[in-house]
């Protein structure tokens, strides 16, 4: 039984850049937001407020040539051809097998390469400037774009506005998604939260958006996924240690299935030493 019940039209879980434009675009299209966030308000925006934000964009307006050949290569590793094929048909005729199966719906790569540019432009219309700025890499394999001042930049533009529509966006600081709630069809029908006081909180919704990043900063699922060596990985940028990965332990609890590599990350030497990020 929970503490405190609240009643919105869409729950968003995150407050990184796939949370805040999930909850922007709701509240834009007239739906009352509740937006969830374990940190405190001085470290919102998880990795995205760490992040120098470099797209992989030829313009303001098209994705460079080789995204979605890339993204398509590196899909799901080795895939069972015979399955793989069905993908070509129209989603309804996919069987349950290709429904379930760990790769990345061309579609999906389709949908993102179309509206990346009404993307960039949407936030550009918060302020947020873009162009193409120097950047780190030794080499530079494909043309990129990147917000003036990087990740924070789309966290602070962002935030912004949801703070000056607080009648239809609130900001739940320092509270912690924990379970889906559904419905006796199996349809998501809100979740439980803990504040920060440990109490449970309710949020009934007809929609919920998980946008709670990984699960780098729980040491338990690194166990469970990288092996005994995880002991010697650990975030890079301080938003990391806010990902404990319940967004994919709630997805997969109601029945989702699991997609991508579970078993590798993205990582760069650091001096064990170090406290920079």
């Amino acid at each position: 039984m929970s503490d405190t019940e609240y009643k919105f039209d869409i729950v968003v879980v995150g407050c990184g850049i796939a949370g805040l434009s999930a909850a922007v675009s709701a509240q834009e299209a007239g739906a009352r937001v509740a937006l969830l966030e374990r940190a405190p308000k001085e470290d919102r925006g998880g990795n995205t407020r760490y992040t120098e934000s470099f797209w992989r964009m030829k313009s303001h307006d098209e994705v460079s040539d080789d995204l979605e050949e890339q993204l398509a290569a590196n899909a799901g590793g080795y895939l069972d051809p015979e399955i793989i094929r069905d993908a070509a048909l129209p989603y309804e005729q996919w069987p349950p097998l290709l429904k379930g199966l760990g790769f990345t719906d061309p579609e999906v790569i389709t949908t993102l390469a179309n509206n990346a540019g009404p993307t960039l432009n949407w936030l550009a219309g918060f302020g947020v400037t873009f162009d193409f700025l120097p950047n780190y890499f030794i080499t530079q394999s494909t043309t990129r774009i990147a917000p003036a001042g990087g990740g924070l930049a789309l966290v602070e533009a962002l935030v912004a506005h949801a703070e000056s529509v607080p009648d239809d966006i609130t900001i739940f600081y320092r509270t912690t998604a924990r379970e889906l709630i559904q419905d006796g069809a199996g349809a998501v029908a809100g979740l439980c939260a803990v504040d920060a006081d440990n109490r449970h909180v309710e949020f009934s919704a007809p929609a919920v958006v998980l946008a709670s990043g990984g699960f780098e900063g729980n040491p338990e699922m690194q166990s469970r996924y990288f092996g005994p060596a995880s002991q010697f990985i650990r975030p890079v940028a301080r938003g990391g240690y806010y990902n404990r990965g319940e967004g994919i332990q709630m997805g997969l609890g109601a029945g989702a299935a699991p997609c991508g590599d579970f078993g590798s990350f993205h990582a760069q030497p650091v001096d064990p030493r170090s406290g920079r990020h």
